[in-house]
């Protein structure tokens, strides 16, 4: 059975991803559909019915979270206050302004695809340790 909660937790779905779409897709006409269709089934009572129109709202979120322009996540200081940061010995420093392309030389390593990459080792064996696989004596058996 669906929920009174069920059915308002949708409800605020739809309205949030309604109100986040641009003004050219006339989202005040959205809003006012969207709440005049769920005033209307308020006095449904057949679960079949209940049922199949909870399944209509869940396809509408579907459709607007398609439809709603997605936050850009590429600016250096986001909507909600985030900024980004450079950790170096002596301290954190705020970056400000775009990044910088490499203009001369490559990137040195000495890992070309015949050897493993030392990064990767790395990693591995923190996560080894981390898991609580301290070495592998036990597996090699004493000799």
């Amino acid at each position: 059975a669906i929920t009174r909660t069920q059915i308002l937790s949708t409800y605020r779905t739809i309205t949030r991803l309604i109100k986040g779409l641009p003004s050219n897709q006339k989202p005040q006409q959205q809003l006012a559909s969207v709440q005049e269709t769920f005033r209307e089934n308020t006095t449904l009572t057949d679960p079949l019915e209940i049922k199949s129109s909870f399944q209509k709202a869940g396809e509408k979120i579907a459709y607007y979270r398609i439809i709603t322009p997605k936050a850009s996540s590429s600016s250096t200081s986001g909507s909600n206050g985030t900024q980004r940061w450079v950790y170096t010995k002596d301290g954190a420093v705020e970056i400000d302004g775009e990044g910088k392309a490499r203009l001369n030389g490559r990137v040195i390593s000495n890992w070309d695809g015949k050897n493993l990459d030392p990064c990767s080792i790395k990693t591995h064996q923190g996560q080894l340790k981390r898991m609580g696989f301290a070495n592998n004596l036990h597996a090699k058996g004493l000799f």
